[in-house]
This record gives C-alpha cells, structure tokens and sequence, in this order.
C-alpha cells in the first residue's frame, strides 16, 4: 500500500479526494475510477461529434462530387448564360425592329416605281404607242426592280469591334493554400506556418520555393513586401526540377521581376520595356498569376497598378513550376496574403 507521502490523488477539478486509478495519456492527468469514467464518457461525446461532423462533411461532398449543379460556381454560370441570352434576344429584337423599318422603307420606293412602270405599260398598250427603245427600257427597270428586291445585298448586318454585346468570363482555379515550404539556407527562416519568408541579419542571396505545383489552368497569388530597404527582392517562378541554389536568379529556368526594374528570363537581367517601373516597396501587395494554359506569368503591383507580362519558355522552365522568391535585404520579410474575393 502506498504511502500518503507517495499517493497521488485525483486530479479532478472539483478537489476529488480519491486515489488516482488511472492515467490519461492524453491529458497526463491521474484521475480515481470513477472520474476516470467520467473523462472518458466526456472524450467518447466529443468523438461522437467528430464523427457526426464528418459524415455531414461526407455527405455534402458526395452529393457535390456526383450532382455537378449543386457547385456554387454553377449558379453564378446559369446566372452569367440568362443574362448573356437576355442581352442578345434583345439585341437581336432590335435588329429585327431596325430591319422592319428600312424593309418598309424600301418596299414602299419599290412599290411607287412599280406604280410608274404599271401606268406606262398600260398606257402603252391602250394607245399602241410603244417601240423597241421603250421595251428595252422597261424591261431594264423591270430586271432593276426584281434585283432591288430579292437581292441578299440590299441589307446586312455589321459588326461592332467595340465593346462587346457578352462580355468573355473564364473559370479558373484560385489558390488559398500556396505556402513557403523550402530555403536554400538558414539566411532565410519560414514562420506562422508557411505564410512568412523573414531574411536574417545579413546581406545575402537566399532562394525559397513555395509548395504547390503549377502544372494547368490560371492561378493568382497576393503577397505583402511587409519589410524592404527597396534594393532587390525577386518574385516569379522555377521549375521543381531546378534544385534550390545560391544564385537561383542565374539559372536557365528563372522567369520573374525584381525591384530594381529588370525582369529575368531564362535566368538573365532584361531591362523593362515597359514606361511603368517595376516597384516592390514596404507595404506593396503584389498579384502573381500563372497563366500555365498559355504558358504565361503576370506581375501588378495593387498600389501602382502597373501590369507586366512574360512568356516562359517551357523548355527552359518545364513544368510543374513553382513558387520562388529571392531576398537579398537584410531583414526583408514577404508574406502571402489570401486572395481578394
């Protein structure tokens, strides 16, 4: 039997003073038997909510996986099609409006020519005073009359090259879960979970790669230059295949901007052909877009609203491409921002 020096005794919060029977591997708690029972009916509920959580989560994903109309996006489809038919029912009715008023127009011109060539024929043949000049000529104003009204060209329709009538939309994906995963060096520290890249103390090129890969389809990422000196930071894309390096800006498949107004390619310095300057200051929020369907890449800057665009080469930087961001500063700090909605 143990000692009253050595007894440990329940822990439970309402100062049970029973021996302790059990402990709980979970919570490191030493608790008597029946309150033991007590903590394990408690975890028991709330497993029970667990599961009973999931098998909601269950079954709306399997009703959304095998009923494609319950997918939000496609409410706002159906809505962008009843507008889109709206606008060209009206259109087209107002086209048909138009095509009325001219054809009245013109069948009523038709129609007082026909008049004048009806009262010359009667005219003719009642006083038997036509020759071969004028058979000649009513047979042109007749042969004229019959092409003015069965020919296609009297009317047609023009396209406007303005705005346009149904304005293009696009479904793409949006990423919400990119996060920094890998640095080339200890120059560079990853926090709160991925979201921020912080350079150390000194000056240094350091590379860090993002997680996710880009393989297909149109993808938009924001991020935040929380803290720059405006001497260099680079933000674009590399191939998975490229390993991690110490001058990553150099290498073949390094496509993007950096802040001093340059853009790379193919691992080389080009300088912006572009009248906006490429600006990644404190506090800027800039907009990534991978484009992979037309093997495009996008940078704005959201302050400045300038827009730059480069074409990769995707044998030079072949997909899946990735994420990859260079800090050179020290105690320079981006962060991924969530997408706007």
């Amino acid at each position: 039997m143990a000692s009253s020096s050595t007894r440990k005794y329940c822990a439970n919060a309402n100062s049970c003073k029973q021996t302790a029977a059990a402990l709980c591997e979970g919570c490191s708690q030493a608790l008597c038997t029946k309150h033991f029972i007590d903590h394990r009916r408690l975890l028991s509920e709330e497993m029970d909510v667990i599961i009973s959580e999931y098998n909601q989560f269950q079954n709306t994903f399997n009703e959304q996986r095998t009923n494609f109309d319950l997918h939000p996006i496609i409410k706002k489809i159906n809505e962008w099609e009843k507008e889109s038919i709206d606008k060209i029912q009206q259109k087209a009715q107002e086209l048909r409006q138009e095509l009325l008023q001219q054809t009245t127009i013109h069948f009523e011109e038709l129609s007082k020519k026909l008049q004048h060539l009806s009262e010359q024929l009667k005219e003719g043949r009642e006083h038997d005073s036509f020759v071969e000049t004028d058979l000649c000529d009513w047979k042109k104003v007749l042969g004229d009359l019959t092409v003015n009204l069965i020919s296609p060209s009297t009317f047609c329709i023009s396209e406007d090259d303005g705005i346009p009538l149904v304005q293009n939309v696009f479904v793409h994906s949006i990423e919400t879960n990119e996060v920094f995963e890998r640095v080339f060096d200890n120059n560079v520290r990853v926090e709160e979970n991925g979201l921020v890249a912080i350079h150390g103390t000194t000056i240094a090129y350091t590379e860090i790669r993002g997680k996710n890969e880009y393989t297909s389809g149109h993808h938009k990422l924001r991020l935040c230059i929380e803290r720059s000196s405006n001497t260099w930071i680079f933000l674009g894309i590399n191939s998975k295949s490229t390993p991690l390096q110490n001058l990553s800006y150099s290498s073949e498949s390094t496509y993007g901007w950096a802040s001093n107004n340059y853009l790379w390619l193919d691992g080389q310095p080009h300088s912006n052909p572009s009248t906006s300057r490429i600006e990644m200051k404190m506090n800027d929020v800039i907009i990534l877009i991978f484009d992979c369907s037309n093997r495009e890449i996008s940078m704005i800057n959201e302050r400045t609203n300038a827009r730059f665009d480069i074409i990769v080469n995707i044998n030079q930087c072949p997909f899946p491409w990735q994420l990859h961001v260079i800090l050179y500063e020290a105690n320079s700090r981006v962060r991924i921002l969530p997408n706007s909605s």
